[in-house]
């Protein structure tokens, strides 16, 4: 078989995200027995229209553009505490960028608010610096009420080539520096799929 043919025959961009292919997918699909499903569990979106999972505005539905394929796995805990993963590809590198560009705006934007439903309940956003991938961000926030901090969730953002991957955990204290390497082992391997790096 020729190169041409090959070039011919191969996609030029990844428009599905392979099974398995996000690092907590194979825990997330796994059965779980009724006793551990009754304290534990993991949710598989991959709805395109479902809002990035650091989301300071509080978008009911997504508002970046080009996107072509998406895969969002949640995991919650009786504990209670929570994370997730996120993976979002795009047409281009240059969407992949508007994405992480607007996403930072929001930050500023929608810093400190309240909750209609809860308005004793304060919620403040922070950023902070992290490495991973072409370019990447900490964040996170901390809800407050009566002076005292409810919930902390810490993430990192990072984009590779025209890919998004967002990790968060709501377990202990604001540190986008414990997810940073997480981000970086995902932002290696997208570059497996045609057409992201």
């Amino acid at each position: 078989m020729t190169l041409s043919l090959v070039l011919a025959l191969s996609p030029a961009t990844a428009t599905e995200i392979p099974k398995n292919f996000l690092l907590s997918e194979p825990d997330a699909r796994k059965i779980l027995s009724p006793d551990d499903a009754a304290e534990q569990g993991y949710k598989i979106s991959d709805k395109l229209t479902r809002p990035l999972v650091l989301n300071p505005c509080v978008h009911r539905r997504a508002v970046d553009r080009g996107r072509l394929a998406a895969r969002t796995i949640t995991f919650w805990s009786s504990a209670p505490s929570g994370s997730a993963e996120q993976l979002v590809l795009y047409k281009s590198p240059g969407a992949a960028h508007a994405a992480f560009t607007q996403l930072r705006a929001e930050v500023k934007r929608c810093a400190s608010k309240r909750d209609p439903a809860a308005p004793a309940l304060k919620i403040r956003w922070r950023t902070s610096k992290a490495k991973a991938g072409d370019e990447s961000i900490g964040m996170g926030y901390q809800t407050w009420q009566d002076g005292i901090v409810n919930e902390t969730v810490t993430g990192v953002v990072a984009r590779r080539g025209s890919a998004l991957m967002i990790y968060t955990t709501s377990d202990g204290y604001y540190n986008p520096g414990g997810l940073t390497k997480t981000a970086r082992k995902m932002a290696a391997k997208v570059c497996a799929l045609p057409g992201v790096c």
